[in-house]
């Protein structure tokens, strides 16, 4: 009979631990928010920017806004503690935004949604970016460049703000404020309110030196780093080798000059979430496709041909021109496109004199116009406007603008008293069209992009548009290579231009990445386009530079496991890839001079930097351990002292029990009297 009641006890505990779900108390109090971006902390030589949460979290009870007025109670009448908005980012503007930082002993965080809402312009970067770096003669236009931009991206917030796209998600939010909080505002210190903790915690702050020196302070065995330098790779690429092949091996070209194509490869938001239609992605597609046409145009190279096309897509030019200024640096040491002695017989030295021209593609979508910015009118500007003149597509007119230069690359070199000379091809006269600049808006509908995979492209289209500007510059790089105008009939292949705007807004799992690395398997969101730090790799630089390998490299036979592993130097690079977008089963081994170059700011590596001399950039990202959001139940004031009143009196009652039971305990308790063990005779 024993046995059976304890079988049946037995499995009477076994049945309720599978059925029995035992969670936390803690954790059951709490609604965990998934799916949002934060706004984090960045520092330079001076100052810090961005947002953080308090230590352990900021805590604020929820108030949702669809409009300014609604903030007037919490800013004005509110009694229960430190609150935390809801709002519409159409409400993100510089005056709100001052006026809740003003009150930020009342605001202990913001939260942002898009709330379906059609915004005419959304850009919280500055009217002249990056205008501590421009060049000495090159001056910000009276309203601006980027006149909507708020400045709000470079503002030290007081709290944590996070983005949360998922409608959903804040319709939970709101529920919870509805039903807790959305009545008898003047009562709501007497009840439980619906409250977020938004932990975000910043670990730098002050600023870059501050950060760095702290970082490198050895207090233990395992010091804490604060903040890391921004950074990444510039992808970089020539149309010809470098070197010229002989029977007994191979010897730099050294007499070239070179034609440099460039483009930026990064953007920025005032959260960690990019988009970047307009700005990289137009001018990143049409550096490309002008790659992919030259190679067309240009299959092979002979000693007859002085010059060389290098493309270039830069890194990290948001924060002060960081892979330009890099790139700089590494050619004025004679370390560029690797650091080997001058005169050495595997490559040729690339210094800065030995740029010609230097074109970069900037802003680029649909327009009537396309405008040639130049800051001088040199012979080997002058000549090659003439080309551009003479190759201009037939439903957009070119418009050359001297003494003017947007914000570019080509700063830097100007900056930097070399001789290059340069341009800047952008769909902008004196202020950027974009009306979306550096932000989360600057996506596929900004720039009227639609995915046709496949389909007939038609002219009228951003696809169609980036095909006649990338057409335009290859046939005249083409003239001022050969000397020879262009009289065949290569086009710019518009399905694969449609592909490459399909890779980086919508699906990173493209045909084109496809092609380029296989066994592709990518989350189908957009890759982001922040430069990020420099000790985090960013997948998509080196799909960039896979691509511009395909695109301008040379088909050396068919796929095999030894393909990569020939001729192992700084030479070449060999790749598996397919043999094009429409046979991504059938491999060929493809040779090109592609590669990657540093694209971490000089100021990060040179030895006692003075920090103050504005020099370099000086960029860095706070380090941080968590992030999340979560949603409960915050008990009314009165409810936490009786709490915190009966938790004392109980604790403080135990200790007196506890010390009286064990003074009396001789008293309360029968011990068993033990006699002594017989002695041992």
């Amino acid at each position: 009979m024993l046995c059976k009641c304890f079988a049946f006890t037995l499995g009477l505990i076994t049945y309720l631990l599978y059925t029995c779900n035992a969670d936390r108390i803690k954790d059951t109090m709490y609604i965990n928010i998934q799916g949002s971006v934060a706004c984090y902390r960045r520092m330079n030589s001076t100052h810090q920017i961005g947002c953080s949460s308090e230590w352990g979290g900021s805590l604020g009870i929820i108030h949702y806004v669809n409009q300014f007025s609604d903030l007037s109670f919490i800013l004005n009448n509110g009694s229960a503690g430190k609150y935390i908005p809801i709002l519409p980012t159409s409400l993100l503007t510089a005056s709100i935004m001052t006026t809740l930082i003003s009150y930020k002993h009342v605001v202990s965080g913001v939260i942002l949604h898009p709330n379906n809402e059609k915004l005419k312009h959304f850009s919280h970067e500055n009217k002249c970016p990056n205008e501590r770096f421009s060049a000495g003669s090159a001056q910000c236009p009276v309203k601006g460049w980027n006149p909507l931009g708020t400045d709000l991206l470079y503002q030290d917030i007081p709290f944590p703000m996070f983005y949360l796209e998922d409608e959903n998600k804040i319709n939970i939010i709101k529920d919870c404020f509805q039903k807790f909080n959305n009545f008898s505002y003047s009562t709501q210190a007497d009840r439980s309110l619906c409250s977020l903790e938004l932990n975000f915690f910043m670990q730098g702050s002050t600023n870059t030196p501050t950060c760095q020196r702290r970082s490198n302070i050895i207090t233990n065995l395992n010091p804490v780093k604060l903040c890391d330098p921004l950074g990444d790779s510039n992808v970089w690429g020539s149309l010809f080798p470098l070197v010229e092949e002989l029977k007994n091996g191979s010897k730099p070209i050294n007499y070239s000059k070179y034609i440099v194509i460039a483009a930026r490869l990064d953007t920025t938001s005032l959260f960690e979430k990019t988009a970047g239609a307009e700005t990289p992605v137009t001018g990143l597609v049409t550096l490309l496709t002008v790659a992919k046409l030259l190679k067309q145009m240009l299959p092979v190279w002979n000693s007859n041909l002085k010059k060389n096309v290098l493309f270039i897509l830069f890194n990290g030019e948001t924060y002060d021109y960081i892979g330009s200024q890099r790139l700089l640096y590494d050619m004025e040491r004679g370390q560029f496109p690797i650091d080997l002695p001058s005169g050495n017989d595997i490559l040729p030295t690339i210094y800065p004199n030995n740029i010609s021209l230097f074109i970069e593609l900037s802003q680029l979508a649909m327009s009537n116009a396309i405008y040639a910015h130049h800051l001088e009118n040199s012979d080997v500007v002058t000549n090659f406007l003439s080309l551009l003149n003479k190759y201009q597509p037939p439903n957009s007119t070119l418009h050359m603008v001297s003494n003017s230069l947007p914000p570019s690359s080509l700063h830097t070199f100007i900056r930097g008293n070399t001789s290059i000379q340069g341009l800047v091809l952008a769909d902008h006269n004196n202020t950027y069209n974009n009306a979306f600049y550096n932000s989360i808006y600057d996506n596929a509908s900004n720039i009227g992009y639609k995915y046709v995979n496949g389909s007939n492209v038609k002219a009228d289209t951003i696809q169609g548009y980036v095909g006649q500007v990338a057409l335009m510059v290859a046939k005249s790089v083409f003239e001022d290579v050969t000397g020879n105008q262009f009289n065949g009939n290569v086009v710019a292949n518009l399905s694969l231009v449609d592909e490459l705007f399909h890779c980086y807004l919508e699906d990173p799992n493209c045909k084109v990445h496809r092609a380029v690395q296989r066994g592709l398997h990518l989350p189908k969101t957009p890759l982001s386009l922040y430069v990020g730090v420099a000790v985090v790799d960013n997948f998509l630089t080196n799909l960039v530079s896979y691509t511009l390998a395909w695109f301008s490299g040379d088909m050396i036979g068919p796929s095999n496991p030894n393909c990569t592993n020939f001729n192992k130097n700084h030479i070449y690079r060999y790749f598996n890839m397919s043999l094009d977008m429409d046979h991504l089963d059938e491999l060929r081994c493809f040779r090109a001079t592609v590669n990657m170059t540093e694209a971490v700011s000089p100021a990060f590596i040179i030895e006692d930097y003075d920090w103050s001399s504005n020099k370099y950039s000086s960029w860095s990202e706070s380090t941080w351990n968590d992030m999340k959001i979560r949603m409960f139940l915050k008990p009314s004031r009165f409810q936490e002292i009786i709490t915190l009143t009966i938790g004392s009196i109980t604790m403080i009652f135990s200790f007196v029990v506890v010390y009286w039971m064990k003074s009396k305990c001789h008293i309360l308790f029968n011990y068993p009297i033990v006699e002594d063990p017989p002695a041992d005779c």
